[in-house]
């Protein structure tokens, strides 16, 4: 996969997250896998339509899915993922979706994307149908990952 298409994502997730409230936002490894990952417990995917076919699914386990919701919502106590902090992970997802979206089209790539689901499971998850890009990345000491697949 051609870092034009990574680099979006990564860089709107530098960009979003301390707007976001969060003080240390640090890139870890980058790695390619095939098709799937095992989820950690809870996964938010974003299709991607028109130019580009495919997802961007971010891999989390609850308990970093808690604090991140914790934080986007002003340091509000998570002690379940409940409604209110799906819906904190969720529109965190889209914020960075988005700001990708957007440079990815400033560069000429036409990208639609779909609303992000959650789903809390430890299942295998489709990424795409081919090699995809993961980025593992640490927000205030919180671990997660962002896969990037295109078909």
């Amino acid at each position: 996969m051609d870092a034009q298409l990574v680099n979006p994502f990564l860089n709107a997730l530098l960009t979003i997250l301390p707007q976001l409230g969060f003080k240390n936002v640090v890139r870890g490894k980058i790695f390619t896998h095939n098709q799937y990952i095992d989820g950690l417990g809870v996964t938010v995917n974003v299709a991607m339509t028109n130019q580009l076919s495919g997802n961007v699914v971010f891999n989390l386990t609850e308990e970093a899915a808690k604090g991140l919701s914790s934080t986007i919502m002003m340091g509000a106590a998570v002690t379940s993922l409940d409604d209110m902090a799906k819906s904190a992970i969720c529109e965190m997802v889209n914020m960075i979706a988005s700001n990708a979206v957007n440079t990815l089209g400033s560069n000429g790539i036409a990208v639609k994307l779909g609303p992000p689901a959650i789903v809390q499971s430890n299942s295998k998850i489709k990424v795409c149908d081919n090699n995809f890009i993961g980025i593992e990345m640490m927000a205030d000491e919180l671990k997660f990952e962002m896969e990037i697949g295109v078909n």
